[in-house]
Protein backbone atom coordinates (compact mmCIF):
# COMPACT_ATOMS: atom_id res chain seq x y z
CA UNK A 1 0.00 0.00 0.00
CA UNK A 2 1.03 3.33 -0.76
CA UNK A 3 0.68 6.37 1.46
CA UNK A 4 0.34 10.01 0.61
CA UNK A 5 3.32 11.75 0.31
CA UNK A 6 3.69 14.95 3.09
CA UNK A 7 3.87 17.23 -0.14
CA UNK A 8 1.34 17.52 -2.17
CA UNK A 9 1.46 19.58 -5.22
CA UNK A 10 -2.63 20.72 -5.45
CA UNK A 11 -5.48 19.87 -3.68
CA UNK A 12 -7.88 19.28 -6.25
CA UNK A 13 -10.87 17.69 -4.02
CA UNK A 14 -11.22 16.49 -0.36
CA UNK A 15 -14.42 15.28 1.60
CA UNK A 16 -13.80 14.76 5.09
CA UNK A 17 -15.67 11.29 5.42
CA UNK A 18 -16.22 8.55 6.50
CA UNK A 19 -14.33 7.60 4.39
CA UNK A 20 -12.46 10.57 4.34
CA UNK A 21 -11.66 10.87 0.37
CA UNK A 22 -8.88 13.37 -1.53
CA UNK A 23 -7.85 14.14 -4.86
CA UNK A 24 -4.47 14.97 -5.84
CA UNK A 25 -3.17 16.78 -8.52
CA UNK A 26 0.89 15.53 -8.79
CA UNK A 27 2.43 16.50 -11.62
CA UNK A 28 0.65 14.29 -14.84
CA UNK A 29 -0.67 12.51 -12.19
CA UNK A 30 -4.40 12.04 -10.62
CA UNK A 31 -4.51 10.20 -7.19
CA UNK A 32 -7.10 9.45 -5.04
CA UNK A 33 -6.08 8.43 -1.61
CA UNK A 34 -9.04 6.45 1.14
CA UNK A 35 -8.19 7.45 4.45
CA UNK A 36 -4.28 8.30 3.71
CA UNK A 37 -4.11 4.84 1.59
CA UNK A 38 -3.68 5.71 -2.37
CA UNK A 39 -6.19 3.77 -3.88
CA UNK A 40 -6.02 5.29 -7.54
CA UNK A 41 -2.67 6.85 -9.43
CA UNK A 42 -4.00 7.70 -13.06
CA UNK A 43 -1.33 9.46 -15.29
CA UNK A 44 -3.84 11.40 -17.26
CA UNK A 45 -2.14 11.04 -20.32
CA UNK A 46 -2.37 7.43 -20.51
CA UNK A 47 -5.49 6.72 -18.62
CA UNK A 48 -5.58 3.16 -19.77
CA UNK A 49 -2.18 1.99 -18.41
CA UNK A 50 -2.34 0.75 -14.93
CA UNK A 51 1.01 2.23 -12.66
CA UNK A 52 0.38 -0.89 -9.79
CA UNK A 53 2.40 -3.76 -11.04
CA UNK A 54 0.22 -5.91 -8.68
CA UNK A 55 -2.48 -5.77 -11.33
CA UNK A 56 0.03 -6.98 -14.22
CA UNK A 57 -0.70 -10.51 -14.18
CA UNK A 58 -4.30 -9.58 -13.58
CA UNK A 59 -4.32 -7.24 -16.76
CA UNK A 60 -2.46 -10.10 -18.77
CA UNK A 61 -4.82 -13.18 -17.65
CA UNK A 62 -7.77 -10.55 -18.94
CA UNK A 63 -5.96 -10.30 -22.03
CA UNK A 64 -5.09 -13.46 -22.60
CA UNK A 65 -8.80 -14.77 -21.93
CA UNK A 66 -11.17 -12.59 -22.98
CA UNK A 67 -13.64 -12.77 -20.87
CA UNK A 68 -17.58 -12.29 -21.47
CA UNK A 69 -17.92 -11.52 -18.43
CA UNK A 70 -16.09 -9.65 -15.38
CA UNK A 71 -17.30 -9.45 -11.24
CA UNK A 72 -14.95 -7.17 -9.70
CA UNK A 73 -15.47 -7.56 -5.12
CA UNK A 74 -13.72 -3.46 -4.57
CA UNK A 75 -13.24 -1.12 -7.53
CA UNK A 76 -9.76 -0.06 -6.24
CA UNK A 77 -8.30 2.54 -8.17
CA UNK A 78 -10.45 1.84 -11.27
CA UNK A 79 -7.09 0.46 -12.93
CA UNK A 80 -9.52 -2.71 -13.91
CA UNK A 81 -12.24 -0.77 -15.35
CA UNK A 82 -10.33 1.54 -17.53
CA UNK A 83 -8.41 -1.35 -18.87
CA UNK A 84 -11.55 -3.61 -19.65
CA UNK A 85 -12.79 -0.18 -21.35
CA UNK A 86 -10.29 0.37 -23.81
CA UNK A 87 -8.71 -3.37 -24.60
CA UNK A 88 -12.02 -5.34 -23.72
CA UNK A 89 -14.97 -2.77 -24.70
CA UNK A 90 -17.69 -6.27 -25.40
CA UNK A 91 -16.84 -7.32 -21.55
CA UNK A 92 -19.60 -7.03 -19.69
CA UNK A 93 -18.04 -5.27 -16.21
CA UNK A 94 -19.86 -5.19 -12.72
CA UNK A 95 -18.49 -3.62 -9.99
CA UNK A 96 -19.31 -4.55 -6.46
CA UNK A 97 -18.11 -1.30 -4.06
CA UNK A 98 -19.03 -0.67 -0.54
CA UNK A 99 -18.89 2.80 -0.56
CA UNK A 100 -20.92 5.29 -2.84
CA UNK A 101 -18.57 7.76 -2.12
CA UNK A 102 -15.94 6.04 -3.70
CA UNK A 103 -18.07 4.94 -6.84
CA UNK A 104 -18.99 9.03 -7.34
CA UNK A 105 -15.24 9.72 -7.33
CA UNK A 106 -14.68 7.39 -9.62
CA UNK A 107 -17.72 8.31 -12.23
CA UNK A 108 -16.32 11.49 -12.06
CA UNK A 109 -12.64 12.04 -12.28
CA UNK A 110 -10.95 8.79 -13.25
CA UNK A 111 -13.81 6.94 -15.38
CA UNK A 112 -13.34 6.37 -19.45
CA UNK A 113 -17.58 5.90 -19.45
CA UNK A 114 -17.03 2.64 -20.68
CA UNK A 115 -20.02 -0.18 -20.25
CA UNK A 116 -19.65 -0.52 -16.67
CA UNK A 117 -22.44 -1.58 -13.79
CA UNK A 118 -21.58 -0.48 -10.49
CA UNK A 119 -23.76 -1.73 -7.50
CA UNK A 120 -23.02 0.08 -3.83
CA UNK A 121 -23.48 -3.07 -1.27
CA UNK A 122 -20.99 -5.29 0.96
CA UNK A 123 -19.45 -8.07 -1.08
CA UNK A 124 -20.87 -10.29 0.97
CA UNK A 125 -24.28 -9.07 0.79
CA UNK A 126 -24.21 -9.25 -2.94
CA UNK A 127 -22.44 -12.99 -3.39
CA UNK A 128 -25.05 -14.13 -0.37
CA UNK A 129 -27.90 -13.12 -3.16
CA UNK A 130 -25.90 -13.81 -6.68
CA UNK A 131 -27.29 -16.25 -8.83
CA UNK A 132 -25.06 -15.45 -11.95
CA UNK A 133 -22.10 -17.49 -12.67
CA UNK A 134 -18.94 -15.44 -14.33
CA UNK A 135 -16.35 -15.72 -16.56
CA UNK A 136 -13.88 -14.24 -14.59
CA UNK A 137 -13.95 -12.39 -10.95
CA UNK A 138 -11.46 -10.48 -9.17
CA UNK A 139 -11.36 -10.30 -5.25
CA UNK A 140 -9.51 -6.92 -4.76
CA UNK A 141 -10.77 -5.95 -1.14
CA UNK A 142 -9.33 -3.97 1.96
CA UNK A 143 -8.90 -4.63 4.40
CA UNK A 144 -10.83 -7.88 4.77
CA UNK A 145 -13.74 -7.84 7.16
CA UNK A 146 -15.03 -10.11 9.49
CA UNK A 147 -16.77 -13.02 7.99
CA UNK A 148 -14.39 -12.36 4.94
CA UNK A 149 -14.00 -16.55 4.92
CA UNK A 150 -17.71 -17.20 4.30
CA UNK A 151 -17.78 -14.37 1.27
CA UNK A 152 -14.85 -15.87 -0.22
CA UNK A 153 -16.38 -19.17 0.15
CA UNK A 154 -18.97 -17.89 -2.10
CA UNK A 155 -16.99 -16.34 -4.67
CA UNK A 156 -15.43 -19.87 -4.98
CA UNK A 157 -18.91 -21.45 -5.86
CA UNK A 158 -17.67 -19.38 -9.35
CA UNK A 159 -16.60 -21.89 -11.84
CA UNK A 160 -14.56 -19.58 -13.75
CA UNK A 161 -11.43 -18.17 -13.03
CA UNK A 162 -10.86 -15.98 -9.68
CA UNK A 163 -7.66 -13.60 -9.01
CA UNK A 164 -7.89 -12.56 -5.22
CA UNK A 165 -5.22 -9.86 -4.34
CA UNK A 166 -4.54 -10.51 -1.13
CA UNK A 167 -3.40 -7.32 0.69
CA UNK A 168 -3.22 -8.52 4.16
CA UNK A 169 -0.46 -11.62 3.65
CA UNK A 170 -1.30 -12.37 7.69
CA UNK A 171 -3.93 -14.07 6.18
CA UNK A 172 -2.53 -16.18 3.54
CA UNK A 173 -2.57 -19.37 5.68
CA UNK A 174 -6.45 -18.81 6.49
CA UNK A 175 -7.06 -17.80 2.74
CA UNK A 176 -4.96 -21.18 1.30
CA UNK A 177 -7.38 -23.64 4.15
CA UNK A 178 -9.72 -22.32 1.64
CA UNK A 179 -8.65 -23.03 -1.40
CA UNK A 180 -8.20 -26.74 -1.03
CA UNK A 181 -10.43 -27.94 -3.73
CA UNK A 182 -9.50 -25.54 -6.36
CA UNK A 183 -6.02 -25.07 -8.49
CA UNK A 184 -4.61 -21.99 -8.15
CA UNK A 185 -0.98 -20.32 -8.02
CA UNK A 186 0.45 -17.56 -5.70
CA UNK A 187 1.82 -14.63 -7.12
CA UNK A 188 4.25 -12.47 -4.86
CA UNK A 189 4.67 -9.34 -6.46
CA UNK A 190 8.41 -7.56 -6.02
CA UNK A 191 8.22 -4.83 -3.81
CA UNK A 192 4.68 -4.91 -2.45
CA UNK A 193 3.02 -6.94 0.35
CA UNK A 194 0.22 -8.06 -1.97
CA UNK A 195 -0.10 -11.54 -2.68
CA UNK A 196 -1.87 -12.09 -5.83
CA UNK A 197 -3.56 -15.61 -5.49
CA UNK A 198 -4.70 -17.06 -9.53
CA UNK A 199 -7.47 -19.63 -9.12
CA UNK A 200 -8.11 -21.39 -12.01
CA UNK A 201 -11.33 -22.04 -13.96
CA UNK A 202 -13.03 -25.31 -13.55
CA UNK A 203 -12.66 -26.03 -16.82
CA UNK A 204 -9.02 -26.08 -16.48
CA UNK A 205 -6.62 -28.97 -15.71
Amino acid sequence: MEQKPNAIQHLVWFQAGPPRLELTEEGPFLCLYLDGIMQSKMNQLAPAATLSRHLDPILLSLQQLKPQSVLQLGLGGGDINRFISTVLPNTRLVTVELNQTVIDAYQRYFCLHGKEEFIALPAQDFLQHNTEQWCFVIWDIFPLFDGWQQAMQKTLEQSGTILINLSQPDYQHQLEALLTERSYQCHPIEGYLNLLYEVKSLTEK
